[in-house]
């Protein structure tokens, strides 16, 4: 079979269009399949359903609480540099889960991770935290990594790169193959607003409150091919759309694609991109158990994705960000305007009844008991702030948390 780079087309489905190329043997044209082309960019097979999760960590001075320059040095003195790895600045640490089939063992194995870090940064006069910005890190004095990859970012999109210094959670979802990951690329738009409100942790930036539960997106969406995914229906559309991009210079790779939920052919997963760090790493397993049982729900019960504008959608992640869970939202199907929380609680209960797995339940619970208390972790940070003496308290008391679980947490 003949591999191929696609050439750049204007309209119409990738199985309707046929394409040719001189054979340079025959120096006949040849027909190819969409199948042939389809090898520039396989997608890897994974069992349905296992789970990922990447945590974008602040490394803070242990005094004074600002962020630190210190990511070269502790990744530098750990033994598990595979999982624990350099982010964009080098004041990030991103930890790198192992593929799980439950999130009882993710939540084990990113708090060992995290551990792991904060016992070696500690001999350095440093630690990290949760929270998907610093309240008052000045983007200014943030410093690029080495990796090259990081240094051609900073050269083309410049003082950008340094204001992305925002920390999140990535979730990743085994899927079979790549026309299920395009298909959860459009049929989770409408529940990312509760993923949103359920991890804003960044109501301040620069030392100054933004008015917004989550400001972290204002780091991330100037980023060339961010936001919602394209009109892009199957995997074979994609390869077409990839490649096109590859052809005119726009990426180089999957990691310049920024949509808020994207595929990952090499890993066999979407990736769900969209989330604020939380102050704990429990309530990042739980909404990575969260995300797994909308992917399983939306599976088995999938509809046709009707090409559409994605104004209503975009004014709900607007509001989510906003407002979080006190954010209003107006369902997609039937036009009409509820509170977000109620939309999130309606979507548990409809989950749970086709809910058998303990551990699912227990997700679905955690969800439930989380949004009827009506306060997420951009609203405790703005409640330490209104109780602390000064922003490095606030801080201390951020980084206390990120190991913390419910008393009643049984695994």
């Amino acid at each position: 079979m003949t591999v191929i780079r696609v050439p750049r087309f204007t309209s119409g489905r990738h199985d309707r269009l046929t394409y040719t190329f001189n054979n340079r043997i025959s120096g006949q044209p040849q027909q190819l399949s969409a199948e042939d082309i389809m090898v520039s960019l396989p997608f890897t097979r994974s069992l349905r359903f296992t789970t990922g999760t990447e945590l974008e960590l602040q490394l803070i001075d242990r005094n004074d609480t600002r962020l630190v320059d210190k990511a070269d040095i502790v990744l530098a003195d750990m033994a598990h540099t595979q999982q624990i790895k350099h982010e964009l600045t080098k004041s990030m640490i991103e930890l790198n889960s192992s593929v799980h089939s439950s999130v009882f063992k993710l939540h084990e194995e990113l708090s060992l991770l995290a551990c792991n870090v904060r016992e070696v940064a500690r001999k350095h006069g440093c630690d990290v935290t949760g929270g998907g910005r610093h309240l008052d890190g000045d983007w200014r004095e943030q410093v690029i990594s080495d990796l090259q990859r990081h240094q051609n970012l900073a050269v083309r999109y410049g003082y950008i790169t340094k204001m992305a210094c925002v920390f999140g959670q990535h979730i990743h979802i085994g899927v079979q193959d790549g026309d299920d990951a395009i298909y959860l690329c459009h049929a989770l738009i409408p529940y990312l607003p509760h993923l949103v409100a359920l991890s804003a942790s960044s109501p301040w930036l620069d030392g100054v409150d933004t008015s917004f539960s989550s400001s972290r997106f204002t780091g991330q969406n100037a980023f060339l091919n961010s936001e919602l995914i394209e009109n892009i229906y199957n995997w074979d559309e994609f390869v077409v759309f990839y490649n096109e991009m590859v052809d005119v210079g726009i990426i180089k790779s999957i990691k310049d694609i920024y949509w808020y939920v994207r595929p990952q052919p090499a890993l066999g997963t979407i990736e769900i991109r969209i989330c604020d760090m939380p102050l704990t790493i429990f309530h990042a397993a739980m909404l990575t158990g969260y995300s797994k049982i909308l992917a399983q729900y939306l599976l088995a019960n999938r509809t046709n994705i009707v090409k559409k504008h994605h104004a209503i959608e975009k004014y709900n992640i607007f509001n989510a960000r906003r407002d979080g869970l006190q954010a209003s939202y107006v369902n997609t199907l039937t036009r009409q305007r509820q509170s977000l929380a109620s939309q999130i609680l309606q979507t548990v209960e409809n989950l749970s009844l086709r809910t058998h797995s303990d551990e699912d339940k227990y997700v679905l619970q955690y969800i439930a008991r989380y949004v009827k208390k009506g306060i997420n972790d951009s609203d405790r940070i703005r409640s330490m702030i209104k109780r602390a003496v000064d922003l490095n308290t606030v801080m201390e008391r951020m980084r206390k948390m990120l190991l913390s679980a419910p008393k009643n947490y049984k695994k």
